[in-house]
């Protein structure tokens, strides 16, 4: 599934559900900070919009005491 595909479920899932959004985890974003700090900001930046939109909702999940600097 691509961000876009999730993009179009979530808004199908808030018109179903009565405006409540869908959340998107997003595992080990250090990983992702370390290998591709672009695409990091990249899915951040998406989540902004998507948040401000009231789509859905993003979380960054990182290991215990590991929050990238980018965060």
């Amino acid at each position: 599934m691509t961000l876009k595909d999730f993009e179009l479920a979530a808004a199908r899932y808030k018109a179903r559900h009565h405006g409540s959004c869908a959340v998107l985890v997003i595992d080990n974003t250090n990983e992702i900070a370390r290998y591709d700090l672009e695409l990091l900001r990249a899915l951040q930046e998406r989540a902004k919009i998507a948040t401000d939109n009231h789509l859905f909702k993003v979380i960054f999940v990182t290991p215990d005491g590991v929050a990238p600097a980018a965060m």
